[in-house]
């Protein structure tokens, strides 16, 4: 059995807030770094692909670098013309319109990203926006993600 001691936390099997964080670390002043739980719960809540929203936010503003910050809208969330309380907000209410929406119903059935992307950002052109999502995907997948992690994680066997 592998168990994951972070900042004194021990975390067994369950890898994607550590593959979440060294992803993110790439991207420095990125505000995700400190919302990886709360995406992680909405992701399980609503059943969606844990690396959605942050592919999402990836595409729309680079990791949340780059964006209206009176909105607190990462992923451009209704053409960014909706502002959030807070980015918790946002990441929640992202989560819970892909996965209840009769819009987002081909994602969910398909779980391909074209049929998602095709109705989240709604006009062309789409082949940038579909290529930011899946390099995503492939990158929180890669398996030596964590090697490559400075400052990354400390495995112990057991």
């Amino acid at each position: 059995m592998m168990v994951v001691v972070l900042s004194g936390v021990t975390v067994s099997g369950d890898l994607r807030s550590e593959r979440l964080r060294a992803f993110l670390y790439r991207y420095p002043g990125t505000p995700l770094v400190n919302h990886i739980n709360e995406i992680l719960y909405c992701a399980d809540k609503f059943d969606l692909d844990w690396r959605l929203y942050v592919a999402i936010a990836g595409a729309e503003s680079t990791f949340g670098k780059n964006y209206p910050k009176h909105t607190r809208n990462l992923t451009g969330f209704n053409s960014c013309n909706t502002k959030f309380g807070s980015i918790y907000e946002n990441i929640y209410r992202t989560h819970e319109v892909i996965a209840t929406t009769k819009y987002y119903a081909k994602y969910r059935r398909t779980r391909n990203v074209k049929d998602l992307i095709y109705v989240y950002k709604g006009v062309p052109p789409y082949d940038h926006y579909i290529n930011t999502v899946k390099f995503v995907f492939k990158k929180l997948n890669d398996p030596n993600l964590l090697a490559a992690s400075p400052g990354g994680v400390l495995f112990a066997e057991r």
